[in-house]
Parts: C-alpha cells; structure tokens; sequence
C-alpha cells in the first residue's frame, strides 16, 4: 500500500491486524547432498594468480564538535566507510535541532544540491526541525513555479506537519490549480483535519469529493483517504460507495479505511461492502479489509449468513 495510504489510515489499519493474513504451512527443508569437493587447480603456466584485494578500513568517526561541512560529506559517503556504530546523519539531525546557524548552513544547499541522494539527506535532516525559518522555506518551494520544487516543498511540510491556515491556504490553491498529480498526491497528504473551520471544512471536502473522481488513481486514492478524515457529516458517502466499485484496488481500499474512520453506516455502504466482500474476483486483501469493516455493521440474519459464507470462502481461499 502506498505510503501516503498507511499514514492516514494506519489507526484503522492497526485496529483491523492481521486477521486475514493466512500463510501457508512451509514445507519441511530436504536434505541436501554434500557437494563433491574439487581439488584446487594451480594457475596456468604464464598466467599469474589474481590476488584478493581487502577492502578499504572505515573512516574514523568525527570529534563531537565536527562542523557541518565534514558532517555533510560522511553522511553522503558510500555506505560501510564510517566507523562502526557512528551515524553521520543523525549526528547531523541533531546539529540542525540544536543550532540555527547549521539550519541556515543547511538551507543553503538546496541550490547546490543536485543528486537525488543529498536532496533526500537534505529532506530528511531537515525534516526534523520545526522552525518558522525551515517551514517558510518549505512553504516557499511548495508554491514554487517549479513542480519539482513543489513536490519537494509538499514533501518537507508532511514530515513538519504545521497545522496552520496558511498551510491548509496553500493546500486548497494547489487542489484548486495543479495539473500534476505527483504534486496533487503530495499536497493531498499535507493535510490534516485539525483546527479547521466549519466553512473552511465544507470547502476541503467539496475539493476532496471533486478530486476523489480524479483521472490519477493514486489521487482518487488519496482524496477517498483524506474524505474519510474531514467529512464528519457523512456527505460523501454516496462517493464512498462509488469508490468501493473503483477499478483500482488501492481505491476501493482507501474507501474502506475511510468508511471505518468516518463512521458511515448506511444501508448502501452496507450493500456495496457486502457485494465486495462476496465478490470472488476481488483481491484478497480487499475482501478481508470488507469483511471486518462490516463487523462494526448491525447485520440482519440474512446479511450474517452471507457474511459467515463469504469469510469461510476467503479462510479457504
């Protein structure tokens, strides 16, 4: 499941467990037959043997006041060249949180930081450290010309998670505007239901009910998430119920994490679960995550024989 699903629904996701995750029993190991022992050949003659090269010793770990500029350089080193048990990038996280003069160092990279690599490591440093100077540079790349910029800049605020009006008025310009559905994913997971108001909720969700109907899968996917998270009058339950027929499967998943956080108990929400959960074609994964959403339903006698038949059909799938 995409990591923008897991974080929105990981409180559903922690209560439904792993009740329908069936293994099969592993087979015994056999025995293997020792394998004939070959006899070492010399080299040829004229040919010299090739000799076995050590690999290169670990960079000594730094002094615990070592600067930012030899930090940055360890932590973007080839993996297994630092001291053992010594964390570059963690000793450099805990620089920046500590000292704003490594914060400003660090915000001067970003123009000079091409590779994939130092722009994640920049991300994830910074990532870390909630100052009004960090999110207003994070702020300023998300509502950059730039969509690259801007996927970077929607990126940073998720991991800041500023609760602000000025955020949320970011985020509903760009639902409003953006063509690009990498950076209409990444601004659909900065936002967070909080201290919103009435109307400022109403204008999110009929922004949310618009892009649930998207072209992008994984933005229907993402606006179904976050519907489940910010309509809390149950408006967008006749969506629900189209998204639970999604022709992508992470669809339909979003809309049954978003029936169970919103608490939508209606009779078509009840039918379209049950249909899905009866549904032989659907994924696994799918009819299990029905199945215990319609747990939390009150189901007639009928509905429960159904239920218990199409729970046996998956056990013994």
């Amino acid at each position: 499941m995409p990591r923008w699903l897991a974080s929105v629904g990981v409180g559903f996701a922690l209560g439904f467990g792993l009740a329908w995750t069936i293994r099969a029993p592993t087979p015994e190991p056999e025995f293997a037959h020792p394998a004939a022992v070959v006899p070492a050949q010399a080299p040829a003659p004229g040919r010299a043997a090739v000799a076995l090269r050590a690999p290169a010793a670990p960079a000594p770990a730094l002094a615990d006041d070592a600067s930012v500029d030899a930090l940055w350089e360890m932590a973007l080193a080839p993996p297994g060249t630092q001291a053992p048990g010594y964390d570059a990038e963690d000793r450099l996280r805990r620089l920046a949180q500590s000292n704003p003069v490594a914060v400003r160092s660090l915000l001067q990279r970003y123009d000079n930081t091409q590779t994939p690599q130092a722009r994640e490591l920049l991300k994830s440093v910074l990532g870390t450290v909630q100052t009004p100077e960090v999110i207003a540079f994070s702020t300023r790349l998300a509502g950059s010309s730039n969509m690259a910029e801007r996927k970077y800049g929607f990126e940073m605020l998720q991991s800041l998670a500023p609760d602000s009006s000025e955020v949320r008025g970011l985020v509903k310009r760009t639902l409003a505007t953006e063509q690009s559905p990498e950076v209409l994913v990444q601004a659909l997971a900065t936002l967070t239901s909080g201290l919103a108001s009435p109307e400022e909720s109403e204008q999110i969700v009929a922004q949310l009910k618009t892009l649930s109907q998207h072209a992008d899968p994984a933005v229907r996917s993402q606006s179904i998430a976050q519907l489940g998270q910010w309509d809390k009058r149950g408006e967008g339950g006749e969506r629900l119920v189209q998204a639970l027929s999604d022709r992508a499967p992470d669809v339909r998943q979003a809309a049954i994490f978003a029936i169970a956080q919103n608490g939508v108990r209606s009779e078509p929400v009840k039918a379209a679960l049950m249909a899905l959960a009866a549904d032989l074609r659907e994924s696994r994964d799918v009819r299990g995550s029905a199945l215990q959403a319609l747990e939390r339903f009150s189901l007639s006698k009928e509905e429960y024989a159904r239920f218990a038949q199409a729970r046996a059909q998956l056990l013994g799938m």
